[in-house]
């Protein structure tokens, strides 16, 4: 099963600081949590950033990996995938440069 996570559902967009004199990006997110069914599945999170900003996304936990877009600068997009879950309900976060998003995985 693929779960598509739409850019109205879950938005991440950048913006470089505007203090000449920082180098830090910050990151606003539009949801900070979204929720995968026992059987897994994959989405994608658009990230929007000046050329001159570098973002990293990392996950907690083992059942939630990043597929693609681990790391870049400007524009991108951040793969994840969620592997199935034959136990209990489960949490993990997936980071993006510092902010946290928040994916529950339901049990079967």
């Amino acid at each position: 099963m693929r779960v598509i996570v739409s850019a109205a559902a879950l938005l991440v967009a950048m913006a470089c600081n505007k203090n000449p004199a920082s180098s830090s990006c910050n990151i606003i997110t539009g949801m900070t949590t979204t929720t995968f069914p026992a059987a897994g599945g994959s989405a994608s999170i658009s990230v929007s950033t000046p050329a001159t900003c570098s973002w990293t996304a990392t996950s907690s936990a083992s059942f939630l990996t990043v597929t693609q877009g681990a790391s870049g600068s400007g524009n991108g997009t951040v793969q994840f995938a969620v592997a199935p879950n034959t136990g209990p309900e489960r949490t993990a976060t997936l980071t993006i440069t510092g902010t946290a998003i928040t994916i529950t995985q339901r049990a079967p």
